[in-house]
């Protein structure tokens, strides 16, 4: 079988486990965050090596948090050296990246993209969140990027805890320079104890999205240029919500369109970064080289792990007008309850309101 040289746009590589902070909401805390568990360099070059016979656009690199894994900018240097049409982007919480000489280093060697993840509005806040007051240095580093030619992002994780300071967060951070925002709705990713009607009563998705989509008014007169994660099914949403968000909800994910592929610091293939404990096969094991990879992944195994995943929540999504647009929303936000279980608390909350 010959190789499709177009299959995969982007790789997301986890370089370390290890973290700098502890942020409550982190979807990969259960992985532990061990900093010896990260790749060596040869290992990273390898999983470069691949993706560059890929033809892959986009290599994200992320962890843990990739500013502490040791081989970073020797990492960055052979993408821009060997692969140079490689587009290297991180994902990092921007602690480090106080340090002005830093930013400049990882530049240089090749960083052409960076996503920074806002903590909170305040000190406070982002003390409570991370266990670690990083508010001004985050300012700091957004400062510093701001200075340079490198284009980012500010994201930001809104939770039940941070979604009525979401403006204020933004407004700090565009003062200080960040240009373009991103928004990811919180999805549990651990099992809880509670599961369906029980847990959406103490986890309201649709107070959540309802407090985000109030605040957009305030979010326009700040800045135009945000969006807003693949997260809940769309059908999680009102009309009047759907037309506040048009244009701004990004599209289904990479379990559900396969175009991607996530590697982590063991070589293990995952489904994505949300799926840490999960193994759809192993580089150098299973397979070394994209063609090798390419007929792996159309075989069995690869196939039946991924369509369990890609697995409607509902059969109602085979006939929705929204299935090209969403395939029924994550696939780790049927963790701790069911499409029937949603929309039975939607309808509880929409017969109360």
């Amino acid at each position: 079988m010959s190789s499709d040289k177009n299959r995969l746009k982007q790789c997301t590589v986890v370089l370390t486990r290890g973290c700098n902070l502890r942020c409550d909401f982190c979807f990969e805390k259960e992985a532990g965050y061990r900093a010896h568990d990260q790749l060596s360099l040869d290992e990273a070059k390898r999983i470069v090596d691949l993706c560059g016979d890929a033809n892959v656009k986009y290599v994200f690199l992320t962890g843990g948090e990739p500013l502490t894994y040791p081989h970073l900018l020797d990492v960055l240097k052979y993408i821009k050296e060997e692969y140079p049409a490689i587009t290297p982007t991180i994902a990092t919480n921007g602690v480090l990246l106080e340090d002005m000489e830093l930013c400049q280093r990882l530049i240089d060697c090749g960083l052409r993209y960076l996503d920074i993840s806002m903590k909170g509005a305040d000190a406070s806040e982002w003390k409570r969140a991370t266990g670690y007051d990083g508010y001004a240095k985050q300012l700091r580093a957004i400062r510093n990027l701001a200075s340079t030619e490198l284009e980012f992002t500010c994201s930001m994780v809104v939770t039940e805890e941070n979604v009525t300071r979401v403006c204020e967060a933004v407004r700090a951070a565009h003062d200080n320079g960040a240009r373009q925002f991103s928004f990811t709705f919180f999805i549990d990713n651990i099992e809880s104890n509670t599961k369906d009607m029980d847990y959406l009563k103490e986890h309201d998705p649709f107070a959540l999205i309802e407090s985000f989509v109030s605040q957009i008014d305030r979010l326009n007169a700040i800045t135009d240029d945000w969006w807003v994660e693949y997260s809940f099914p769309l059908c999680a949403y009102t009309e009047r919500q759907l037309k506040l968000l048009e244009g701004r909800l990004a599209g289904p994910c990479q379990i559900h369109l396969q175009n991607a592929i996530t590697v982590d610091n063991t070589m293990k293939l995952l489904p994505c970064d949300m799926y840490a404990s999960a193994n759809l096969g192993r580089l150098g094991d299973d397979f070394s080289t994209y063609e090798e990879l390419d007929n792996w992944m159309d075989g069995h195994e690869y196939q039946s792990a991924v369509e369990e995943m890609r697995k409607y929540p509902s059969e109602k999504c085979s006939s929705c007008a929204f299935l090209d647009q969403c395939y029924g929303g994550c696939p780790v936000l049927w963790k701790n309850y069911s499409f029937e279980a949603l929309m039975s608390f939607k309808a509880s909350v929409d017969s109360d309101s």
